[in-house]
């Protein structure tokens, strides 16, 4: 018999199981920095001071619209 609860948490990435990646550093005013990218490419930087930066990567938009003028 299969345990239906274990089968419903099996869960499954396109891209395989990715992880955030961490980057930590100073810039170039000699700050402390800590970047935290996630599995989608948006990153968080923490800075000095209690700053936050947040780069998000959405997914570019294609649209196209067509025009018809009818008179009478």
């Amino acid at each position: 018999m299969i345990d239906r609860d274990k089968m419903m948490s099996i869960g499954h990435l396109t891209r395989g199981r990715t992880r955030s990646t961490v980057t930590e550093g100073r810039d170039a005013h000699g700050d402390r920095f800590k970047a935290t990218t996630d599995e989608l490419g948006n990153t968080v930087t923490d800075r000095a001071g209690d700053r936050r930066d947040v780069t998000i990567n959405a997914p570019h938009v294609i649209a196209t619209t067509t025009t018809h003028e009818q008179r009478d």
